[in-house]
């Protein structure tokens, strides 16, 4: 099939809004291709590239590249084929044509992720013949007509794991994550780390309130606090807060960026009160966002972070997705965990899962289990 792949333009503002409506039926959760003004504003954002595929003037497919220069990490994501076109190839090139424009005319590219869908099992193919490695998985994370499943890969170019941070233990409830990534990346073995300093703090979690629809005032705060270095846990590439959870003395601020579409959250960035306990805070937290809707949400911490990975596992987040030499800083490429809390019944029906995609959500399921459900089946169920 003899298409062309360009970068888009406002011109082509109908053709893709029709085509993400025609597969969406309106409910894709990325707003950016809802209407007119998101559009131009993704086509306005330095971080982000928009490609088309063409054929004799009709747009059959699209794909968006995120990119971030400082840690030289991209992102492909909301891949979009006409159904008329499916099953030429036309993802893959897409991929392939905007890896090498983002090669050509920024800093270059060390790691590129993606998410794929797991309703069917074209994608996962399609990514592992690549190049990229599976590396975990988001059990519902997004709701379209019905909950799914994401699989998360990521492709790592020539340097990238040379680069990567190892002087460090796994925590005892990342490390069976670990062990399946290593299946799929070749990376050194690690220790699981048996005894190490706890930091413990039992300070109450003050009033805490939530402003939302202000997302000016809620970035201009987020960024002020980042310049300032007052906000740890602040590497959440390709997003941008719109809701704030604040103490009425700021003493503590939690950022996060909410898609009112289908209720996901993504945890940005705390400023924390270091006397206050961290897992009594994320409990309220969560319980504050599920109170206003949200069903389900995601953060990511660096690997060797092990006390803050303590105080979020005992806040019942589930590591879910490890991502080695995620993060470049000075010199160094640094390994992170995702983690995630789902307010919503799982929901499994309609996957189709390759490699090690089953492993991962078995893990995960073993994981819930022990938090939610603690011993009691375990010890007295016959």
């Amino acid at each position: 099939m003899d298409f062309q792949i360009a970068r888009a333009s406002i011109h082509n503002t109908v053709e893709v809004l029709d085509l993400f409506s025609a597969a969406y039926t309106g409910n894709y959760p990325d707003r950016s291709f809802a209407d007119s003004k998101s559009y131009k504003e993704a086509l306005d954002d330095k971080g982000r590239r928009i490609y088309l595929a063409k054929l004799n003037d009709k747009t059959i497919a699209s794909l968006v590249f995120y990119y971030n220069e400082e840690h030289k990490l991209a992102k492909a994501s909301s891949a979009v084929v006409d159904p008329a076109f499916r099953g030429h190839g036309i993802t893959q090139e897409l991929i392939k044509y905007g890896l090498n424009d983002l090669n050509e005319t920024t800093a270059g590219v060390e790691v590129v992720y993606i998410t794929t869908r797991t309703v069917h099992k074209a994608a996962q193919v399609l990514t592992a013949k690549m190049g990229f490695r599976q590396l975990g998985i988001f059990p519902n994370v997004h709701k379209t007509k019905d909950y799914e499943t994401h699989a998360l890969a990521a492709m790592y170019l020539p340097g990238a794991l040379n680069k990567r941070y190892s002087d460090f233990e796994q925590h005892p409830d990342i490390f069976s994550l670990f062990k399946i990534v290593q299946e799929n990346i070749e990376l050194p073995n690690m220790d699981k780390a048996e005894l190490w300093h706890q930091k413990n703090y039992t300070g109450a979690v003050p009033c805490l309130e939530i402003i939302d629809h202000a997302p000016m005032l809620v970035n201009k705060r987020y960024q002020t606090l980042k310049d300032a270095a007052e906000i740890d846990l602040a590497f959440f590439p390709f997003h941008k807060p719109n809701l704030w959870i604040t103490s009425p003395e700021q003493n503590i601020e939690v950022f996060c960026y909410v898609n009112e579409v289908d209720k996901h959250c993504v945890i940005l960035g705390c400023k924390i009160d270091r006397e206050v306990s961290f897992t009594s805070l994320f409990l309220t937290v969560s319980n504050l966002l599920r109170d206003r809707g949200i069903r389900y949400i995601e953060l990511i911490i660096r690997a060797n972070r092990m006390n803050i990975l303590n105080k979020v596992l005992k806040a019942k987040f589930i590591p879910c997705g490890y991502l080695p030499a995620f993060q470049y800083e000075h010199g160094k490429r640094y390994d992170y965990v995702v983690f995630s809390r789902s307010f919503e019944i799982l929901d499994f029906n309609n996957l189709e899962l390759t490699g090690e995609n089953q492993k991962y959500l078995r893990n995960y399921i073993g994981l819930w289990e022990s938090k939610f459900l603690g011993g009691y089946f375990k010890n007295d169920y016959r």
